[in-house]
């Protein structure tokens, strides 16, 4: 309960072992808060990030968090001027490096928090272990272009048309000030229910409120395309597959729409970890978080954006993420360790497709099982549509047994695969996705079709036949 997974200084997932951790977590019960050990960076300030910040702040009455560039930070003032004008913050650069610190007050924390985690910016635990140590930056230029070199030999685009962030959730948050530049009166859209920080990204960094079509269905399409003829919106969000129901939405159509109606179209293509489909001839922008199967670690975050050439929005949108884009803001120490790390991905994802098939067969058989969402089983013909001839269905499940609210807990517990909210792992990893990520929202998500009882696996490199002897253990 707690660790680190893998157990090493900057893992990027904890240990949640039973239904009542996550639910602990969720509530933030002491018992439960003071046996973690780190969390996902995003969502838990590092040991070694709050050292850095402590060390660097130079009152103990501020609040403070520390970003690798200047302009990250003041991104940060920005959103939290928003919410209070008066407000009195400042930012400052370190001594002896380009990481600043901005100093707000303490009123403001939670502001700041949701900044940290929806937007993706705040400085890596390698970041604050080498200002802790006094260790300039490694130059990881080199790196940097083959860890692009090997994201283009993958997707099919240009090298200099791939962009890396220090998460994926900061290359996100890129694409939607690029798409957003165009048309600052328009709302975005997002297209099915997806990883939730995308949704809530747009829902509180606009003044506008997004449109959000929760089914992604065919009525969906006709409410959109309803809605377009009415108003216009600056940029549509998609995931294919979606993260954690595996939908594949009709990127065909949604393309059509967006040729008709001027706006551009940013796929998240996580799941896909562009080995599996192509997709980037429907999208404008293809969003990528390498923190997952590209890593395969859970030991670096990392993101990518891939701009597609061929978009009537590319100069437009190159000439806005070129304003953006930071090389720096991804700290050297992470891309050498996701250079290193992604040097097997193609192996692995391949290792992972014939993994997740074979288990999504078996559960889909299993009489304790009532759904099982994998795209092979969900929306196989619209996932086909964009698969490449040597590609998978990808590493991701989930499934929800009959009489859930009966038997989900205590197959959870006896699962013996590692419990944490991270995935695309070289390791199983599982989490009650729906729960962890929507605790205080989980009527809203199930109206969505996503239920609090559902598991999400992410299938690891192991062998099939042990993985499958696992769930049978755990099955009722």
């Amino acid at each position: 309960m707690g660790k680190p997974i893998p157990n090493t200084p900057h893992a990027v997932a904890m240990c949640l072992p039973r239904w009542q951790d996550v639910i602990g977590y969720e509530e933030k019960n002491p018992k439960t808060m003071e046996k973690l050990h780190l969390g996902y960076p995003r969502f838990f300030y590092h040991p070694l990030v709050e050292a850095a910040v402590h060390k660097f702040s130079k009152r103990s009455d501020e609040c403070a968090q520390l970003y690798t560039t200047r302009d990250a930070a003041e991104r940060c003032a920005a959103y939290l001027w928003v919410n209070d004008p008066s407000a009195e913050i400042s930012i400052r650069k370190t001594d002896g490096s380009a990481v600043h610190l901005i100093a707000f007050p303490k009123k403001l924390a939670a502001l700041a928090k949701a900044y940290w985690q929806h937007a993706g910016e705040g400085i890596s635990s390698r970041c604050a272990e080498a200002l802790l140590n006094g260790i300039p930056a490694p130059d990881a230029d080199a790196e940097a272009e083959i860890i692009k070199k090997r994201i283009a030999e993958f997707s099919g685009a240009k090298a200099e048309d791939i962009y890396l962030f220090p998460s994926g959730m900061a290359a996100i948050h890129a694409a939607y000030i690029a798409v957003r530049k165009n048309r600052l009166d328009a709302p975005t859209a997002q297209f099915a229910f997806p990883y939730g920080d995308t949704l809530k990204l747009q829902e509180k960094f606009n003044p506008h409120r997004a449109l959000f079509y929760n089914r992604g269905d065919a009525a969906d399409l006709e409410q959109l395309e309803k809605d377009l003829s009415e108003s216009s919106i600056s940029g549509l969000f998609c995931e294919f597959p979606s993260n954690p129901l595996l939908t594949c939405v009709d990127l065909g159509k949604l393309r059509e729409l967006a040729d008709q109606f001027r706006f551009p179209v940013i796929i998240d293509e996580t799941l896909g970890a562009c080995i599996n489909q192509n997709t980037l001839p429907a999208s404008d922008i293809s969003a990528i978080s390498l923190t997952k199967f590209f890593s395969g670690t859970s030991d670096v975050m990392g993101g990518a954006l891939i701009l597609n050439e061929d978009s009537d929005f590319y100069q437009t949108l190159r000439r806005e993420l070129r304003t953006i884009y930071e090389p720096e803001a991804f700290y050297g120490a992470d891309v050498i360790q996701l250079e290193k790390d992604s040097r097997d991905f193609r192996e692995r994802v391949e290792k992972t497709n014939r993994n997740a098939q074979a288990l999504s067969e078996y559960l889909h058989r299993h009489p304790a099982v009532d759904s099982v969402f994998y795209p092979s089983l969900t929306d196989r013909e619209t996932y086909d549509q964009f698969r490449r001839p040597d590609g998978g269905y990808g590493g991701l499940l989930s499934f929800v047994l009959k009489e859930p609210e009966k038997y989900t807990e205590a197959v959870y517990d006896r699962l013996e695969i590692t419990k944490g909210p991270n995935l695309g792992t070289s390791f199983s990893l599982c989490c009650p996705f729906v729960l962890i990520a929507h605790y205080d929202e989980l009527e809203w998500a199930e109206k969505a079709g996503a239920s609090r009882w559902l598991i999400r696996i992410s299938i690891g490199i192991e062998e099939p036949e042990d993985l499958i002897a696992r769930l049978e253990r755990a099955l009722p």
